[in-house]
């Protein structure tokens, strides 16, 4: 996997994770979330340096390589294939191990009687994927550019407004603000500017903090002002401008990821959240509060896109105001704080210590550790007396190959290889796999030990064994004695190779010729007699490979018994997540239950919204009156003619005042919003709703399909039928009988390698 995919796959993990925190703790304090988000996208950012300082740590978690010609099912059957083998009785032939055509199940191979080579047609595919991987890299780096000039540009225009910012000149308003910051422990280098272009109160800049006021700022009330500037100083105490440039720079690189803006949009809305908690629990009124978001947003103009967090969204107003009313608000928890960031934090560090690789890429212990057989996944083969003729014409065959590692490990790959008869096939090209295949696909396999499907009717057993490595390969039909110690006959364009490699290489090539069998014998390239020693070297090299194969056929029945415990295991596995896909249903339908309440809510909370607007503008009625009262009494004091005028003129203006407060009023149209919400709640009849989905989970009956399938669980006897199983593991026996063999033909690898040495 590249780099590119494998951190883009990290991301989307810690995300989610992030997305399902954030879910879990929705009723919690908002200052959790915010904390929460920082230290997501804080991960998110430094995730590529700490996967260069992290240690690696390689999970197989992958597919086998693809993009090249593979078979994926020709050297490793399946568990069920491999019982199969194992229990068939004894034939005169055996099944080839075959393949479906090329053309139709084994991507990157060309159809039936293509000439391209397979070399050619991974060059083209290769070359297909560089392309294609170029052109996605260059949208990437576009949309990057796009983003971080768009980020730029919302710097720049900050910048400029703060130029052209006024400071602020009224002596009230800079005592409150001076109060306000030394209460919460702020350093002085807040710069309080005023501007016209500012429609809401907003904070920007890293390193000079400042609070953009619009001008009408200095004719608000002292509570008012306060609220204000609690809020745009809690956000510079929590450094959030800078927060926000971590969200947008992560946004840039990530342009292409949904979770990111949806991640983003949450971080966002949690920062005000967070902040609307802290003015309230300073001792702001809720009521009060909500009371002022909602006059910035009716008085808030056009925003200008720059690089600052204003007080104001119109897209969060109701989400914020809701919870501003809440009658019981969370209170933050240090504990679950620390646990949540604990989780994130542990979690980043081990994805970036994660390297997917293909499961063909896994570690494996050094070629010395004997694994066993069945741990390799290869499949018992035919037996040595049978008969093995090439694979039908209508199917593609393919060989498995192995080459020796510097690391103590058997390198195995598979690859198409086209059928040649004796006649037109050379004899350099009757070679064993580790001569100088063409790799397509590659496993690792311990203990040196290899045994190969068919490739144009091709079977090979190899072994590496006290420093030698041995290798027997067959080609069309070869006939043999029942032991497989002795070729009988050799078919037209067939052959057999016995090979042994140490410091010398030691060939003998059996073929059909016209007087009968004839046997092409060679010592490091140099043909020679088929002698006496040569017969001997033959005779040793039959009787060893005849007990490996026999030692495979009793692995390979270990195997197939062990297949079936896995099937049997994950028959139950299938029926446990059956359970869970039933119970995911219900938890489905209830949480659309939770959301039709939901929505509900959000439209009551706009009553309460409307009502408390206009409960404002009673108050101001109230504030208005209080204003008059004082007024006549001093109008009923005074003699002077020219006060008292003076007086009257007043109380006129605040009776002016009153009257278009009532105008407002009624130009509001409260009993008209309300009685309109009332109609759409009533109309979304949540009642009703909520009892067709609770009806429908009660008919689903979750309990009893439940218990169906723990029954069918139980009565399956998952315990029962793998002692079985193991029991007929137990009886094969299988660690004694392979050694026994092994032990067996100590004296013949002994014997061969003294005359591997005499005839080299």
């Amino acid at each position: 996997m590249s780099p590119a995919v494998t951190l883009t796959a990290q991301v989307t993990c810690l995300l989610v994770l992030a997305l399902a925190l954030a879910w879990l703790g929705r009723r919690g304090s908002s200052r959790t979330l915010h904390q929460l988000w920082t230290a997501t996208f804080v991960l998110v950012l430094v995730l590529p340096l700490l996967g260069i300082l992290a240690p690696s740590w390689n999970v197989p978690i992958l597919p086998a390589r693809g993009g090249e010609p593979q078979p994926s099912s020709v050297e490793v059957p399946a568990a069920g294939e491999a019982a199969a083998v194992a229990d068939a009785p004894p034939a005169t032939e055996a099944a080839a191990v075959t393949m479906p055509r090329a053309s139709a199940e084994v991507p990157g191979l060309a159809a039936t009687g293509s000439r391209d080579r397979p070399g050619q047609a991974t060059g083209r595919q290769v070359d297909s994927s560089s392309s294609l991987v170029r052109v996605l890299f260059i949208v990437w780096a576009l949309g990057c550019a796009i983003s971080l000039i768009s980020l730029a540009a919302g710097a720049w225009r900050l910048r400029a407004l703060v130029r052209a910012a006024l400071p602020l000149r009224d002596p009230a308003l800079r005592r409150q603000a001076d109060a306000i910051r030394r209460r919460m422990r702020i350093p002085a280098d807040v710069q309080l500017l005023s501007s016209d272009s500012a429609p809401t109160p907003m904070t920007g800049g890293l390193w000079k903090p400042v609070i953009l006021l619009p001008a009408a700022a200095v004719k608000w009330s002292p509570e008012r002002r306060a609220a204000v500037l609690t809020h745009e100083l809690i956000h510079i105490r929590r450094r959030d401008v800078l927060r926000q440039l971590v969200r947008r720079i992560v946004l840039a690189l990530y342009w292409f990821h949904p979770l990111g803006w949806l991640a983003a949009r949450r971080a966002e809305i949690a920062s005000e959240k967070a902040c609307d908690e802290e003015v309230l629990a300073l001792g702001a009124r809720p009521s009060d509060y909500a009371r002022l978001l909602l006059r910035l947003a009716a008085a808030r103009g056009r925003r200008p896109n720059v690089l600052a967090l204003p007080l104001v969204k119109t897209s969060q107003l109701e989400t914020r105001i809701v919870a501003i009313l809440k009658r019981r608000r969370p209170r933050p928890s240090v504990t679950r704080t620390a646990v949540t960031l604990t989780i994130v934090g542990a979690a980043g560090v081990s994805l970036a210590c994660v390297h997917p690789v293909p499961f063909d890429e896994a570690p494996v212990p050094p070629r010395e550790a004997q694994v066993p057989l069945r741990e390799t996944g290869i499949a018992p083969v035919a037996a040595p007396s049978a008969v093995i003729p090439p694979p039908p014409e209508h199917e593609l065959a393919v060989l498995v190959d192995v080459e020796p590692q510097a690391d103590g490990t058997i390198r195995m790959s598979a690859g198409p290889e086209p059928r040649e008869s004796v006649d037109r096939l050379s004899r350099q090209e009757i070679q064993c796999p580790w001569a100088g295949s063409n790799s397509i696909s590659t496993m690792r396999v311990s203990g040196g030990l290899r045994v190969t499907g068919w490739n144009g009717g091709d079977r090979t057993i190899e072994r590496s064994v006290a420093g030698m490595y041995l290798c027997m390969r067959t080609h069309g039909n070869v006939v043999m004695n029942d032991d497989g110690t002795e070729v009988r006959a050799v078919g037209a364009d067939s052959w057999l190779l016995l090979e042994s490699r140490e410091d010398n290489t030691h060939r003998l090539v059996i073929t059909e010729g016209p007087g009968g069998i004839e046997y092409e014998w060679s010592v490091d390239g140099a043909r020679r007699t088929f002698d006496a020693e040569a017969r001997q070297w033959h005779d040793l090299m039959l009787e060893i490979m005849s007990g490996y194969q026999e030692a495979m056929e009793i692995r390979g029945e270990e195997s197939a018994l062990r297949g079936r415990i896995s099937g049997h295991r994950g028959h139950v596995s299938g029926l446990r997540g059956r359970i869970s896909g039933h119970r995911g249903h219900v938890s489905g339908l209830r949480g659309r239950i939770s959301g039709y309440r939901g929505h509900v809510s959000g439209l009551r909370g706009r009553i309460s919204g409307y009502r408390g607007h206009v409960s404002g503008l009673r108050g101001r009625i109230s504030s208005y009156r209080g204003r008059i009262s004082p007024l006549t009494a001093a109008m009923r004091r005074t003699e002077n003619a020219d006060t008292r005028t003076a007086l009257e003129a007043e109380v006129q203006e605040w009776e002016s005042r009153i009257r278009q407060t009532e105008e407002e009023i009624a130009a509001y149209d409260l009993d008209g919003k309300v009685q309109a919400l009332e109609q759409q709640i009533a109309a979304y009849d949540v009642e009703g709703k909520i009892r067709e989905l609770e009806q429908e989970i009660e008919d689903y009956d979750l309990s009893g399909k439940v218990a169906a399938f723990e029954a069918e669980i139980e009565a399956y006897d998952l315990e029962g039928k793998t002692r079985e199983i193991e029991r007929l593991i137990e009886e094969v026996d299988a660690d004694r009988r392979v050694e026994e063999i092994e032990r067996s033909l100590e004296d013949e690898i002994a014997a061969l390698r003294r005359l591997v040495g005499s005839t080299g």
